[in-house]
């Protein structure tokens, strides 16, 4: 016989525990200014830079017109004149250094390469959003990444030189020695996206050198759309909460309802929380995470709450505190190898995947821990509670008929099971996990009757 897990008897002491991680996040997250909100719920431009060397510079001479990318390993050297359009692929894995690389564009004519870091890789070359690069008589510059022979370029120090700006965002991307950041400047106003853009990067290189500043990706999102995005994620997160009211209420009781509605307000709080004190980023794919999980915890509420349903009928001289024990144990091994199998493969995402991905891993991690804590520590106590406050509530009314029908009225019981609270004759012996005799249907039906 299982031994049947009294998990009811710690729900004083399990409620506290949540309570003071909700209140943890809140002060936490108004102590720190609020959520790091993303360019997608902030009106404001939203940028990823890179601080790198030049590492050669470019000319052109010539009377056409002369354009310079690089892809996927390849520098393309393009030069339209009067006889056509001319193509120079260059390999940067056939040159060992960025000398050799400007020596063999010095053999186009009218071009003019200038090594200023020879000994560079050519593979560490930066590209970015001013790619392809259109040549002229004046000398461009072509930036490398950060070989991590010089000191690498702190987020404070990028934060100084962004001090023109309120309250300047800033966060490392990847790895520090690569000087990538993402910046976030909000702008309420609206309108400003050019005069940021032109600032940035016009600070940015006061700092730390001209033409250092290399743009790799510019996203501006104007006041009124991220508001009503914002009120849009809302209203739909609570439209969810509201259908899954509904559902639960029909396919059970509405005290059910009510007690995996409490369960999911108790999720999202704490997601929320931690989301705030650890300043990770709130966009689309935060909302994402989070409806991801209340779908997830609302799947192991249900799977507890349908064996309390069926062990109601058959226990029904048990008390409830007993029956939601007994099938919480049952459903126990389910919930916690669902769980394990679901954290293993979102871990996966959170250690190989990079940028959004990694965040949106990091949520669903906290979202399955704290989804199957609240399955068995918070939805089925507080539906011992509802069911507790019910009955009360009808044993009251109950009182109050038997009097006013008189001393011919039938007297009230004052058991366990009306009142709904814990008898100690109830539960002294031991607990026996129920077996349902479901019933069988079509082929397995009539191999039994034989």
């Amino acid at each position: 016989m299982t031994k049947v897990v009294r998990f009811t008897k710690i729900r004083y002491l399990m409620f506290a525990i949540s309570l003071s991680l909700i209140l943890a996040g809140i002060v936490g997250t108004i102590s720190l200014g609020g959520f790091n909100l993303g360019i997608d719920f902030q009106a404001g431009l939203s940028q990823r830079v890179q601080i790198a060397p030049v590492g050669f510079t470019l000319s052109y001479t010539g009377s056409g017109a002369a354009t310079l990318d690089i892809n996927n390993g390849t520098a393309v050297l393009e030069v339209r004149g009067d006889e056509g359009v001319t193509k120079h692929r260059f390999a940067l894995a056939d040159y060992s250094t960025i000398k050799a690389l400007a020596d063999a564009l010095n053999g186009i004519d009218g071009i003019t390469a200038s090594a200023q870091r020879p000994s560079a890789r050519p593979s560490s070359i930066a590209t970015g959003l001013d790619f392809p690069l259109s040549l002229s008589t004046e000398a461009q510059g072509v930036n490398v990444s950060p070989d991590g022979t010089e000191s690498a370029v702190e987020i404070n120090q990028i934060r100084d030189a962004l001090a023109a700006f309120e309250n300047p965002q800033v966060q490392v991307v990847g790895d520090p020695a690569r000087q990538e950041f993402l910046l976030r400047i909000a702008d309420p106003a609206g309108g400003n996206k050019d005069a940021y853009e032109k600032k940035i990067v016009s600070d940015l290189e006061n700092a730390f050198g001209d033409g250092t500043a290399v743009v790799k990706q510019s996203d501006y999102v104007g006041p009124r759309f991220s508001q009503d995005l914002a009120s849009q994620s809302v209203t739909l997160t609570i439209l969810a909460l509201v259908l899954i009211l509904i559902y639960i209420w029909v396919r059970f009781r509405f005290g059910f309802a009510i007690s995996s509605i409490t369960a999911l307000v108790h999720d999202v709080l704490i997601m929320l929380g931690f989301i705030g004190v650890f300043r990770l980023e709130v966009s689309t794919t935060t909302i994402a995470a989070v409806l991801t999980i209340v779908g997830y915890s609302l799947n192991d509420t249900i799977v507890v709450f349908d064996r309390i349903r069926e062990n109601m009928g058959l226990m029904k001289d048990r008390p409830m505190d007993v029956i939601i024990d007994t099938s919480i144990t049952q459903s126990l091994s389910r919930t916690l190898m669902t769980s394990l199998t679901t954290l293993l493969a979102v871990l996966a995402l959170y250690f190989f995947g990079t940028g959004a991905i990694k965040d949106f891993a990091l949520n669903l991690i906290v979202g399955i821990v704290v989804g199957t804590y609240s399955s068995i520590f918070i939805a089925s106590p507080v539906l011992l509670g509802i069911t507790r406050a019910s009955d009360k509530r009808k044993a009251k009314k109950l009182h109050v008929h038997t009097q006013s029908t008189g001393p011919k009225g039938a007297a009230l019981s004052t058991d366990s099971s009306v009142s709904g609270e814990e008898s100690p004759d109830a539960v002294s012996g031991p607990v026996e996990i129920p077996k349902a005799d479901r019933k069988l249907k079509g082929k397995r039906q009539q191999k039994r009757k034989k």
